[in-house]
């Protein structure tokens, strides 16, 4: 084995006889508040992940520089919906953004938070979009995309490297269990007839009828619970189309 591979053999037998010291925590932790070496953070959490749909047709279909503008958009918009609903941004990845909401309404702001996203997504992107592209005689493309939710105890630590002289930091936050896993997994359920937001029970057993019901007269806004299997697990779900205006 060379001398970098001596290294790296090295490197991956500390981070496996580390001893973790882990902490209770009530609010989403910064990276620079967890230790790289050994930190961990235990936290009662609700994950949403938002991801966009068929962007790899739409970059086949399209210039780099119009489909990279749509993936913008949606993050951004996404981002700035999930920040404004109390949630904290810490992943993305291509096309997704994950969300993380703590507190005693976490669940009830996420869910608040995916249906201003689909507001956002059918009534403000796409028509931008679809004004653009018709000044420019191209054809259509219409947003589509899916947004997992779900709630649960999560690991978060540190993964990454340590930084080099004069380089900036390769590490961020990972987060570890059930919810985070079953909630991107969940956000990959799109083009369903019974909309693009998919939580699980463990979500909307706790949703105020804010979040249960909309419209006028009241309507409820979930179709009926069945199982779906997200990664290993079998999990129960409803799902959404409704939309909540910004």
């Amino acid at each position: 084995m060379s001398a970098f591979g001596d290294k790296v053999q090295c490197r991956l037998d500390n981070l496996m006889s580390v001893a973790w010291s882990i902490r209770d925590g009530q609010a989403v932790p910064k990276t620079e508040d967890v230790a790289l070496k050994n930190g961990a953070v235990k936290i009662e959490a609700t994950y949403l992940y938002a991801d966009l749909a068929d962007s790899t047709l739409l970059q086949k279909r399209y210039k780099p520089e119009f489909a990279a503008k749509v993936v913008r958009m949606y993050l951004a918009g996404a981002s700035e919906v999930i920040r404004e609903l109390g949630g904290s941004i810490k992943s993305f990845d291509g096309d997704r953004v994950m969300g993380i909401f703590v507190g005693k309404s976490m669940r009830n702001d996420a869910v608040n938070a995916a249906l201003k996203i689909n507001h956002m997504v059918d009534q403000m992107m796409n028509p931008v979009i679809k004004r653009r592209l018709a000044a420019s005689n191209s054809t259509l493309w219409v947003v589509t995309h899916g947004i997992g939710i779900d709630s649960g105890p999560a690991f978060i630590a540190r993964g990454g490297i340590h930084n080099r002289s004069g380089e900036h930091n390769h590490n961020d936050l990972i987060s570890i269990g059930e919810a985070p896993n079953i909630a991107a997994k969940l956000s990959g359920l799109r083009g369903s007839e019974r909309g693009p937001i998919t939580i699980t029970s463990r979500v909307y057993q706790y949703l105020n009828d804010a979040q249960k019901f909309g419209g006028t007269p009241k309507e409820h806004m979930w179709r009926d619970a069945w199982n779906v299997m997200a990664g290993p697990h079998t999990v129960s779900v409803r799902q959404s189309g409704w939309r909540r205006g910004l």
